[in-house]
């Protein structure tokens, strides 16, 4: 994966550019790691701060003087902000809220992913995964990005709101795909333009789905229906909190997935670690989200007052960033942190993010990637690459990381 960071410039808005412009460059990780040795604090030439040691992006997720301000952000630089559906969708989102409203919701929902709720769909990630494997099996091998990774998160997600079909779940995963456009930090009317009708498509579905709730039921959607009706949660919020359990539930697992059984199968001495030692697995997905995480920088945060990150002090109202491909990187944080060790146990990285704002499906998204990552790798002992060098998946850069397709031979 990491590639020799001789020959890189050491000014730093070159760097920036590697990272945030097309063409992007295929491994980040030099690059973040040199952003981080030059100048881990930067004022960049865009109008955005970008932080990328481990400390100073830890600081962005859990300072209360740091807000997402999503709305007021893309307000002063978008005229168009109040038109733009999907940005107002974002509005009725959680990860682009801030208290109180965040904490009130984050409260409603935080009941249903328990690990005591994830053990209950335990049974049917391990059968969704299976027949999957049973496919890729039939097949003789496959691409690990749509023939496995891509089925799982929305499907087990669905299965816990209720009421979205399989024949659905598609639609689903293109809707979610459309909406990433809006939050990219440089978003062109094009990229606006699909988000906005995917906002459109997938609120309506959403309410669609509501529709056919009258609260009564176990499922998600009913539970978040009689809160609704309790209250707690006003029509908007209602088909924000569906469309982004769905949505977000699907890109960054999927990705997640797929480069984790990627990176082993090109690491054969860690495979065959885990292969040996099965109860490796918990420590072996976390080390694989270090080492490779399908989100590479954070939601641009808004500060309400002057800070100082690291040695610099950064005045209020300005937006920072997060660069999360330097900060996994970071040897003040990890030891030897450009080797895949899956026996690695220095705690969590910051890959589901932290604070309020970490991850609420996090629990949801590590018994996946368990599931299907240690399933995999104990039952095809003689997987291999068809392509060493797959395609990154361009569309979803920089904010987030994944590959077009990774065809294996079983």
């Amino acid at each position: 994966m990491t590639m020799p960071s001789t020959g890189l410039p050491n000014d730093a808005d070159a760097l920036v550019s590697m990272l945030l412009d097309p063409p992007f460059v295929r491994d980040p990780y030099p690059v973040a790691s040199r952003l981080r040795e030059v100048a881990p604090v930067h004022r960049t030439n865009r109008g955005f701060w970008l932080v990328s040691d481990a400390a100073s992006v830890e600081q962005l997720y859990r300072s209360p003087t740091m807000r997402i301000g999503f709305d007021t952000a893309r307000l002063e630089q978008d005229p168009q902000f109040a038109n733009s559906p999907s940005l107002q969708l974002f509005k009725r989102m959680l990860p682009f809220m801030d208290p109180p409203d965040h904490t009130r919701i984050r409260r409603v929902l935080a009941p249903y992913f328990t690990p005591r709720v994830m053990a209950g769909l335990r049974h049917y990630a391990e059968d969704l995964v299976d027949r999957l494997l049973d496919r890729l099996e039939a097949d003789g091998g496959g691409d690990l990005v749509y023939d496995f990774a891509n089925d799982i998160p929305v499907a087990v997600v669905c299965h816990l709101l209720g009421g979205v079909g399989e024949e659905d779940q598609v639609q689903c995963r293109e809707w979610a795909e459309g909406l990433v456009d809006a939050i990219h930090p440089e978003c062109t009317d094009e990229m606006q333009r699909t988000a906005d009708e995917a906002a459109v498509a997938f609120g309506a579905y959403a309410e669609q789905i509501i529709a056919g709730k009258d609260g009564s039921g176990d499922d998600l959607v009913s539970c978040l229906v009689r809160e609704h009706k309790d209250g707690n949660l006003d029509t908007q919020e209602l088909v924000g909190t569906v469309t982004t359990l769905i949505g977000a539930a699907f890109h960054n697992t999927r990705n997640h997935i797929a480069s984790g059984v990627y990176e082993l199968l090109r690491h054969p001495d860690q495979l065959a670690l885990l292969r040996g030692d099965p109860d490796l697995v918990p420590l072996a997905t976390e080390e694989l989200l270090r080492y490779d995480p399908p989100v590479q920088m954070t939601i641009p945060r808004i500060t309400t007052t002057d800070v100082v990150m690291g040695d610099v002090k950064i005045g209020s109202g300005v937006l920072v960033a997060g660069l999360i491909t330097g900060a996994n990187r970071d040897p003040g944080r990890y030891s030897d942190p450009d080797r895949l060790d899956i026996r690695r146990d220095e705690g969590a990285s910051i890959a589901f993010a932290s604070g309020i704002h970490s991850c609420l499906g996090i629990v949801m998204a590590r018994m996946e990637a368990q599931i299907a990552i240690g399933r995999f790798v104990q039952r095809f002992r003689s997987a291999r690459l068809i392509d060493e060098n797959p395609d990154i998946d361009l569309r979803a850069q920089p904010l987030t990381r994944g590959y077009q397709q990774i065809r294996i031979a079983l």
